[in-house]
């Protein structure tokens, strides 16, 4: 171990007098206390804090994953370049060490450079109330909203029905001879599936749509739940505006006709804009002693519009389930493992590759974590033919690469204060920790192979 902590100390030395770690370091130092000024979101002091961390987080992940990149790419494939990799294949160190102690001192640097940076997001963040000087209702939407970390429910999907539905729909199609020939079966019944989601969630003026949930479980009961929602609207008025009431609470003493209410039912009317994201928050004890919680939208017969729910980001309820610091380090750590991967990737390439190639080559898995659920949902509207080659010679690749991207965008959680949950993160975690071991492993033997110099005699 002592040989391989060598090696690592002299790789981490060696990156600190990098030029490139040098600017990208001071690009942090300087832009971070900037962005805390600069930024604006909606106006909000809510909206600076959430603008400043989304660029904060994200630019320090991105710069430090490119920094990452080219210093664990570098470190190996230059003692390879430049002949000194004799001096140390000749001492008593086993190739595996010399590949372990590279990855481990570009893992040092990480560890040093997020630590830092991240420790001085974290104190912006708190402070930017301070130096606002936000009191009361701000302040206190502040801490109902962003420092802090809320569950998170979504309405679930039943696949079988929509399936349903959309079969029967393309029956119908194909008897009345509707069909374009141009288009595959695929693609039909994936435009019938969406149509069909979004049916479940709409609702006709003067119609209701229904979501319930079971085993709520609110932090303290006493505490808020809160209704985040984003609707679209068949015909859009001129202002904008889609006028609305929200009942929340255990809709099963309305449904079933209990005498007397043993759960509050809250009411709030409300005038939103279409097409943006709205919260609203009511007290948790709408919640039923077992757990159930039903929230109705009645569409008012004014508006003379369909109101349509998008099943990706149309409706959720929020209840607070942790703290805004653990769930920040969660984050943190998450970007550590994304870190931890490339450093892995690096020097794994490089026992094979020269340094430019390595480089593009890890410039390339990068940027496909960036965009891979693009990726994946793309395939889904191609041809049949092309979708099964897809499936069973693309798709199996790209899961091993990671992903960074729609459920997996840490910044998003922060943002709106969502609890980044235990068993997210251990699967995140260990996932990008195994794809590191098995780079790794392939870097042992590719390198316990290779052949660094002829013997001429």
């Amino acid at each position: 171990m002592s040989r391989v902590w060598a090696v690592a100390k002299n790789s981490f030395v060696s990156a600190m007098r990098m030029k490139t770690a040098i600017v990208f370091m001071l690009l942090l130092i300087i832009l971070l206390p900037i962005l805390s000024i600069t930024s604006t979101g909606d106006g909000t002091i809510k909206g600076r804090i959430q603008s400043f961390i989304s660029y904060g987080l994200g630019l320090t992940g991105f710069l430090l994953s490119i920094l990452t990149i080219i210093v664990s790419c570098y470190t190996l494939s230059s003692d390879i370049k430049h002949k000194q990799i004799y001096t140390v294949v000749t001492k008593p160190i086993r190739r595996f060490e010399l590949i372990l102690g590279k990855t481990l001192g570009v893992v040092l640097l990480d560890t040093l450079l997020l630590l830092v940076f991240s420790s001085i997001i974290y104190a912006l963040t708190l402070q930017m109330p301070r130096l606002t000087k936000t009191k009361g209702d701000e302040l206190v939407r502040l801490n109902n909203e962003f420092f802090t970390a809320r569950a998170s429910l979504k309405p679930d999907i039943d696949e079988q029905v929509i399936e349903t539905k959309a079969q029967k729909s393309y029956k119908e199609l194909q008897r009345s001879g509707q069909l374009n020939d141009s288009r595959s079966k695929q693609a039909v019944m994936q435009e019938l599936k969406d149509i069909a989601r979004y049916s479940m969630h709409s609702a006709e003026p003067g119609g209701m749509v229904i979501w319930e949930f079971k085993n709520v479980k609110p932090f303290d009961s006493n505490d808020n739940i809160f209704v985040r929602f984003k609707f679209e609207a068949s015909r859009i008025p001129p202002d904008k505006n889609i006028y609305g009431v929200w009942y929340v609470g255990d809709y099963r003493q309305i449904k079933y006709g209990q005498e007397k209410m043993k759960t509050p039912i809250y009411a709030a009317p409300r005038k939103d804009v279409v097409k943006t994201v709205q919260e609203f928050q009511v007290p948790a004890n709408a919640v039923a002693a077992d757990g159930y919680l039903a929230v109705v939208f009645y569409n008012e017969p004014m508006n003379d519009s369909t109101i349509i729910f998008p099943q990706e980001d149309g409706f959720e309820v929020l209840y607070r389930a942790g703290n805004f610091g653990l769930n920040f380090v969660r984050a943190t750590l998450i970007i550590f493992a994304r870190l931890v991967f490339f450093a892995a990737l690096g020097v794994s390439l490089s026992t094979w590759l020269g340094f430019p190639v390595a480089v593009m080559c890890s410039l390339a898995v990068f940027f496909t974590g960036v965009i891979n659920g693009f990726i994946i949902g793309s395939f889904a509207y191609l041809g049949e033919n092309v979708s099964l080659f897809y499936k069973y010679a693309v798709e199996p690749m790209i899961w091993l690469l990671p992903k960074f991207d729609q459920g997996c965008n840490i910044s998003k959680y922060i943002i709106d204060a969502k609890l980044i949950g235990t068993a997210f993160f251990a699967v995140t975690i260990a996932g990008l920790a195994v794809k590191s071991a098995i780079l790794l492993v392939a870097g042992f033997i590719i390198f316990a192979r290779r052949e660094i110099a002829k013997v001429i005699v």
